[in-house]
């Protein structure tokens, strides 16, 4: 039962919600100092939006003195580049916070006055008794009519000095569990929290993902991974091996994890969830060369309407197969963090 409560734990630290990430959408302000690139000359098309790009501290070089703008970004850059986005969006300076020790997690339990009513680690927590496709519950007594519970709860679930913390709002019930689940025969009182998002995405760690979560951790792209998740934007367990449409249901598509280089599809769907909200300049537009029920099309047309992107030809088509280069990617990046170069048709 604790290592299905850890499950639990796991899937609510890891789900995706959707919560904003940027604050405003407003420009960024250079924070260093652009030196050039040997292999962007002032003339260059994309000379500006790579200036801005690095002076933002969202975009490096491929060494100190080149850029390569040609060469096709992998899906790890990729997300490397949105995790910088969504700091920058949200206030801060770009940096990617390092990974925090991932057996620390934890859960509090506040009432709705910010007291503390209770807290746990994983080597301390409360069993839970199901999950449904609506809610969760979590289990704070044994004992039925617990006094001492507040009817409502905001349940925090974070790890020690990170950057973020996920928190939820759970209303008490008293409980029996279903025959034929996991966890029958409990009965007792505990909060259920009712939200779709983190039902939907909610994903359980057993042992048969042990070894796959420990390759990730050593990647140097899972810290960027990990952030995303965080902010309630990325599912580890989900978008890292398949990809899910907003209802939390497969799309079919593994193009995060394993593809060499990105795809345009998959960029906008990365930068678009980094982005945060954007104005939008343009009228609705629909994309001829993309599946109009798709999520990355989605994301296209916000882009679209945003002023970001403005396809490949006079048509709108976007090559969504295509690979993105650096150079593009710079294009679209500097016109999400200054809002003066964004397109208006």
């Amino acid at each position: 039962m604790k290592r299905t409560f850890c499950a639990i734990l796991s899937a609510l630290i890891l789900s995706a919600a959707a919560i904003p990430c940027a604050a405003a959408d407003t420009a960024i302000h250079a924070q260093r100092e652009y030196a050039g690139f040997s292999d962007v000359s002032q003339d260059s098309w994309c000379y500006e939006a790579v200036k801005l790009c690095y002076e933002a501290g969202l975009m490096n070089g491929t060494t100190d003195t080149t850029f390569s703008p040609q060469e096709p970004l992998t899906a790890a850059q990729l997300t490397m580049l949105a995790a910088r986005l969504c700091d920058l969006r949200s206030g801060g300076t770009g940096e990617v916070p390092n990974l925090p020790d991932l057996t620390q997690s934890y859960l509090r339990f506040y009432d709705e006055e910010g007291n503390l009513l209770r807290a746990y680690t994983l080597a301390d927590s409360p069993v839970y008794n199901a999950a449904q496709s609506d809610s969760l519950f979590i289990s704070l007594s044994e004992m039925s009519g617990d006094p001492s519970l507040p009817e409502t709860c905001i349940l925090e679930v974070g790890f020690p000095d990170y950057c973020t913390l996920r928190r939820y709002t759970g209303l008490r019930v008293s409980y029996e569990t279903v025959s034929g689940t996991m966890s029958q025969g409990l009965q007792g009182t505990g909060y259920r929290i009712s939200d779709p998002q983190v039902a939907a995405r909610c994903f359980f760690l057993g042992d048969t993902r042990a070894e796959t979560l420990a390759v990730w951790q050593n990647a140097w792209w899972f810290p960027a991974a990990f952030y995303l998740s965080s902010q309630g934007l990325l599912n580890l367990s989900g978008d890292l091996i398949y990809r899910l449409d907003p209802q939390g249901q497969h799309t079919g598509e593994y193009d995060l994890l394993f593809s060499q280089s990105a795809s345009r599809a998959l960029a906008a769907w990365l930068i678009d969830l980094s982005a945060g909200e954007l104005i939008a300049r343009n009228a609705a537009v629909s994309i001829p060369d993309m599946d109009p029920d798709s999520p990355d099309t989605a994301a296209a047309v916000r882009l679209y309407q945003a002023g970001v992107l403005t396809g490949v030809d006079a048509a709108g088509n976007f090559a969504p197969d295509a690979s993105l280069t650096r150079a593009q990617a710079a294009v679209i990046f500097a016109r999400i963090l200054d809002p003066g170069l964004r397109v208006t048709v």
